[in-house]
C-alpha cells in the first residue's frame, strides 16, 4: 500500500509526531500534555516508529490503534528489508553491522520469531505516503524523507504509486532539502509533515519550515549534546507544537542535564507530577 487519503477530521483534531525510535513513554507524555481524544482525534507518524530503545518491539501495539496512521521510515524499511532476505534468522556479523548496528536496531536480534513475523506484517501494511486535509481546507502530505527537488506532488505521488525506485529511495531516506537550507515550496500542495532529519526550533519561529515541509524530527531517544532532544507533537491545522524532552522522563538522567528545550509560542511542556 504505497499511498494512503484520508479525507478530513470533521470530529476531532489531527497532531503529527516526530520520529519515535521507540521511544513510547515519551508519546504519552505528549498525547497527556495535548489532551489527545482517542474517541475523535487522529495523530500521524511520520515513520521510525522503531529505532534504539528496546521499547521498540512494542510497535504493533501503536500501529494497532485505531486512531494512528503512520507513514514508513527507513529504520522500518531496513527490518523489511532484513527479513526478506533471511526471515527469522540471525544475521551474520556484515549484515548484523549494516542493517542492524548502524541504525541501533539490535533488539531485533533478542525477540522471538513469532513477535519478529508479527512486526513484519505490521510494517509491510505501511504507506510511505499520507494525504489528507484539515478542516480550513489545507491539503497536507505525510512523508518520512522528502519530496525530490523541482518534482511537484502531484508528479510525486504519481511516481510513488508507479514503484519508481529512485522516488521511494527519496521519501523513504532523503535528506537533500534540508542538508541544502533549501526553502522552496514542494508545489501542488499547501503543507508536508516529514521526518528523517533531526532539526531543532529556529529562535521564535518554532519547528524549521522548508518552504511548506515542517520537519518534526527533533531527536527522541537520541542524545543530542549540548542541547537535548525529544519528541514533538504539532497540531496540524494551527501547527501548535510542544516537545517532551528525551532526558526528563529517563531514568538515567543526570545532574547537569537540560530539563527541556522549549518550541516558542506553544503550549506549555508537561510537568513532573
Amino acid at each position: 500500500m504505497p499511498t494512503l487519503s484520508l479525507p478530513a477530521n470533521t470530529e476531532g483534531r489531527d497532531f503529527v509526531i516526530g520520529d519515535l525510535r521507540g521511544a513510547f513513554d515519551l508519546l504519552e507524555h505528549a498525547l497527556a500534555a495535548v489532551f489527545f481524544n482517542p474517541d475523535t482525534d487522529r495523530l500521524f507518524s511520520v515513520g521510525n516508529v522503531v529505532g534504539k530503545q528496546s521499547d521498540s518491539a512494542n510497535c504493533i501495539d501503536f500501529f494497532n490503534r485505531p486512531y494512528v496512521h503512520a507513514v514508513l521510515g527507513d529504520n522500518e524499511a531496513s527490518l523489511i528489508n532484513l527479513y526478506n532476505q533471511i526471515g527469522t534468522a540471525t544475521p551474520n556479523y556484515l549484515i548484523r553491522g549494516e542493517q542492524l548496528c548502524k541504525k541501533g536496531l539490535n533488539w531485533w536480534l533478542e525477540i522471538s520469531a513469532e513477535l519478529k513475523q508479527a512486526i513484519i506484517s505490521s510494517l509491510k501494511t505501511l504507506p510511505v505516503l499520507i494525504e489528507t486535509e484539515t478542516l480550513s481546507g489545507l491539503k497536507v502530505g505525510v512523508i518520512h524523507g522528502e519530496v525530490p527537488m523541482d518534482m511537484d506532488w502531484q508528479v510525486f505521488r504519481a511516481h510513488i504509486e508507479a514503484a519508481d525506485q529512485q522516488t521511494l529511495a527519496t521519501v523513504i531516506q532523503g535528506g537533500d532539502r534540508v542538508k541544502a537550507n533549501n526553502r522552496t515550496p514542494v508545489a501542488g500542495i499547501d503543507r508536508i509533515f516529514a521526518g528523517h532529519s533531526i532539526v531543532f526550533p529556529e529562535d521564535e519561529e518554532g519547528l524549521p519550515i522548508y518552504g511548506n515541509v515542517i520537519m518534526t524530527d527533533t531527536g527522541a531517544a537520541v542524545t543530542l549534546k549540548p542541547q537535548c532532544g525529544g519528541l514533538s507533537i504539532i497540531d496540524m491545522d494551527s501547527l501548535n507544537s510542544i516537545m517532551i524532552e528525551t532526558h526528563k522522563y529517563s531514568k538515567e538522567r543526570k545532574t547537569g542535564d537540560p530539563a527541556r528545550l522549549d518550541i516558542p509560542d506553544i503550549f506549555n511542556i508537561l510537568e513532573d507530577s
